[in-house]
């Protein structure tokens, strides 16, 4: 559960960076945080995941299952959910940034789009998509499925169904060099600077 949306205009606005698995989104949502650096109109959001640290991958604050309980029921999180078995969350103190003018950017499952449109005042969606086969190769690399298993989760990909009130979007190919999806990540994010309103 989160906090209902306050119903006065934000000067800043969020950003949910969505896509299937082995999309890229860690990758693009880190080299755009360097991109960006020192500039205070953008904060990449840290997720609270209930899952052990892994440099090599998502940067997350690391949390146990009762923590995650404790901080949901006492509404530290702006923004939380599950998937794959794990606890997902995004702290409360966003809400303040983005009313202080910040664009805040931050990785989330695609079933909570909704959430974050009833949460965050202005919501923008940057869906990275790749190409099926790179997906299925992707994800066979991580040695966590077989490619029968990849290739089902790579054709479980639904369309994307997003609320009206949703501000702006924009599909993210990220399918050849990495510098051609960041170039196209960051060319939206400067959409979405509080002053590009």
């Amino acid at each position: 559960m989160s906090p209902d949306r306050q119903d006065r205009p934000s000067p800043g606005a969020f950003v949910a960076v969505v896509g299937p698995s082995g999309a890229g989104k860690d990758t693009l949502i880190r080299l755009a945080a360097e991109h960006f650096a020192g500039d205070d109109s953008f904060h990449f959001a840290r997720r609270f995941v209930t899952r052990t640290a892994d440099p090599d991958a998502e940067d997350h604050a690391e949390i146990d299952e009762a923590e995650f309980v404790r901080r949901r029921d006492a509404w530290d999180f702006a923004l939380c959910w599950r998937a794959h078995g794990l606890g997902y969350g995004l702290d409360v103190s966003l809400l303040t940034r983005i009313s202080n003018g910040q664009t805040v950017i931050a990785n989330i499952s695609r079933s909570r789009i909704g959430d974050a449109a009833a949460v965050f005042p202005r919501v923008a969606v940057a869906h990275v998509v790749v190409d099926e086969q790179l997906l299925v190769d992707r994800i066979v690399r991580r040695g966590r499925e077989d490619r029968a298993a990849a290739m089902e989760r790579a054709r479980r990909e639904a369309p994307l169904e997003l609320p009206r009130t949703i501000w702006r979007v924009a599909e993210i190919d990220n399918s050849g060099p990495v510098a051609q999806g960041l170039g196209r990540f960051i060319a939206f994010l400067e959409a979405c600077r509080p002053d590009g309103q």
